[in-house]
């Protein structure tokens, strides 16, 4: 007798078993992204009733750029713009919500959010981020420093999508923004600045972020079709760390970089002390460490960097970063851009795990 013949029974119950388990998995699946498709077409119906309920009652909507105006689901049910809105899994819970109203360069934004019981809760990314991923200590993951919650280590699951780019989340800050360096390039031809300095009697620049060429340059980059309108929506302004340092502090903590801030930027490039924090090498404890390009995902975005940041000591170098380690260098050298800037702390989480095979999805 065959091998075939003699386990026929066992072979068809075996390949019975495994049918059945991919329709059970394919159905779980399926059921699961279609509640998840229902409250989304939920925030959907209550972000349109919103518009609908505002048009009606001007007086609602901000008046001040970055303002905020909140409309409640029951005042949208009072008005008849909606009818109460209940969990999919059971139709015995209502649901609770609001739509936030931002005001945000002249245009209005309308951000919804459901709460349905134990069911669902729309979640923010930074909201999701802190309550699906562990606080570390050590190896590559999210930290806990000084109220700021920053990714270190070479592969620490802090991969995010905006429109079609991949960013990486350098931390999400204390009230909740998300901070990000994009791993494209907007340009490999740029200078920082370029302009006469007197103290050197040449074209090499002058080392004033607020002044400068490379400011001027990421200005423009918002305005470009590197960032689509979808994209613009969720960049926030925030202050930056213009800081300069002098050619003999070597520290990491940042106090340099923040002693001067430029207000209300929309896109900066990274500071020298970020480049340095990421790595979890016990031997980066100064910018002159090479070790500091080892466990370290900045690494991996570029080897090469240039920062906000310029040299105390003169009027014309400012900090780059090869391999690890801060150098300084004419501002009028010609450099790749990396932007790096920060994302509402409004911003909806869609799905992910930040993963570079599954990062984080935003809508």
């Amino acid at each position: 007798m065959s091998f075939f013949r003699d386990n026929i029974l066992k072979i068809v119950i075996m390949f019975a078993v495994v049918i059945v388990l991919t329709i059970i998995f394919s159905f779980m699946f399926t059921s699961k992204k279609s509640i998840s498709d229902s409250y989304e077409k939920m925030e959907l119906q209550l972000k349109e009733a919103a518009i609908n309920y505002v048009n009606s009652n001007k007086r609602l909507l901000p008046k001040e750029e970055g303002a905020v105006k909140r409309v409640n689901l029951d005042s949208l049910v009072n008005a008849k713009e909606i009818k109460q809105l209940y969990a999919v899994e059971d139709s015995n819970i209502a649901c609770t919500g609001y739509v936030n109203i931002v005001m945000k360069d002249k245009e209005y934004l309308y951000k919804p959010y459901v709460k349905c019981g134990k069911y669902y809760e729309t979640l923010t990314v930074s909201q999701y981020i802190k309550s699906n991923e562990d606080i570390v200590l050590e190896n590559d993951g999210l930290y806990n420093m000084n109220g700021k919650f920053v990714y270190r280590g070479e592969n620490p699951n802090n991969n995010i999508l905006l429109g079609e780019k991949l960013y990486k989340i350098i931390e999400i800050t204390e009230n909740n923004e998300l901070k990000l360096i994009s791993t494209v390039s907007y340009d490999d031809d740029v200078v920082w600045d370029d302009r006469y300095n007197g103290e050197k009697d040449e074209n090499v620049g002058i080392n004033d972020y607020s002044k400068s060429r490379i400011k001027d340059t990421l200005e423009e980059a918002y305005k470009s079709d590197f960032f689509t309108n979808s994209d613009r929506e969720k960049i926030v302004k925030h202050d930056l760390c213009i800081g300069k340092r002098s050619l003999n502090d070597h520290s990491i903590d940042g106090t340099a970089e923040c002693s001067i801030i430029e207000k209300d930027q929309y896109i900066g490039l990274i500071q020298l002390n970020e480049y340095m924090r990421a790595s979890i090498d016990q031997k980066c404890q100064s910018t002159q460490n090479p070790e500091c390009e080892n466990y370290n995902y900045l690494y991996n975005v570029s080897r090469y960097m240039r920062t906000l940041n310029g040299v105390l000591e003169n009027t014309y170098q400012i900090y780059r970063i090869d391999y690890g380690v801060s150098y300084a260098t004419y501002a009028s050298n010609s450099f790749t851009v990396y932007p790096v800037i920060y994302l509402d702390k409004d911003v909806l989480y869609k799905k992910g795990d930040g993963t570079l095979d599954n990062p984080y999805v935003i809508r």
